[in-house]
């Protein structure tokens, strides 16, 4: 685990109790956070990330998390592989299980638009959508039989999903309907972000970036000279910049 207090320039490690692979990692204010991965392992924080507790009890071994959401210090989900969705209304002092979908699909990503709506990415073109904070879920009529890694929420019912061999497809309607949009790389694409000034950033393996500036009606590939390795995940620092994390580690970068 790796806290930096200036937008990412420098990072510190904080040590957490458990040797397992940590896949996400979700704060719902500057002091309390949560993250989880394999081996059932779920962690939490209360003083920003110094330091970390175990909240699972540690026999759930098989269980791989992929993903966490907090909408607040006490309700949070948790998504992971074969169908596991999991619910807590105390912070993580206790979850619940539950069944979110027929199939156990690989859930991929967990997703939040600031208001009730919740998205799911998974395997199988799996896009399920809950307007009502997860208590009932609807799938979204995607037309891919392949894995997604994620839908990224953006105004006005605009929605992007990305997933295997450079598939994106956008939703102007939220969700009622998709369109694929062209790439000409065919790579796993892993996250998504906007940035401030209304830039859209997909990014994936081989350190390859997707690029929007016409409101998702286009992408464009980008593949920085010194910069070759898979992105996990993305984070706008409160300066601005972009910060990519991965095989690479934690790297700011500046998109052309």
């Amino acid at each position: 685990m790796l806290l930096s207090a200036d937008d990412g320039k420098s990072w510190t490690q904080s040590i957490t109790p458990t040797r397992a692979m940590l896949t996400c990692v979700s704060f719902a204010d500057a002091q309390h956070g949560w993250a989880a991965g394999h081996d059932g392992v779920i962690i939490a924080t209360a003083d920003g990330g110094r330091t970390w507790t175990r909240q699972d009890d540690g026999h759930d071994l098989d269980t791989v998390y992929l993903d966490i959401l907090f909408l607040d210090a006490n309700h949070g989900f948790v998504v992971g592989a074969y169908g596991k969705f999991l619910e807590t209304t105390d912070g993580g002092k206790t979850w619940t299980a539950r069944k979110v979908a027929d199939e156990d699909v690989h859930f991929n990503r967990i997703s939040h638009d600031g208001s009730a709506a919740i998205y799911l990415a998974g395997e199988s073109g799996t896009v399920l959508i809950s307007r009502d904070l997860c208590r009932t879920w609807m799938r979204s009529p995607i037309e891919y039989e392949g894995s997604l890694y994620g839908v990224r929420p953006l105004s006005g019912g605009l929605l992007v999903a990305y997933g295997l061999r450079g598939r994106i497809f956008v939703s102007t309607d939220d969700g009622a309907s998709w369109q694929p949009r062209d790439t000409d790389t065919k790579v796993l694409i892993m996250t998504g972000t906007r940035l401030r000034e209304g830039v859209v950033v997909l990014a994936g393996q081989g350190g390859n970036f997707f690029i929007s500036r016409d409101g998702c009606h286009s992408f464009h590939s980008w593949k920085p000279d010194d910069f070759g390795t898979g992105v996990a995940d993305m984070a706008v620092a409160a300066d601005g910049a972009l910060i990519t994390v991965g095989e690479a580690g934690a790297v700011r970068i500046k998109i052309p």
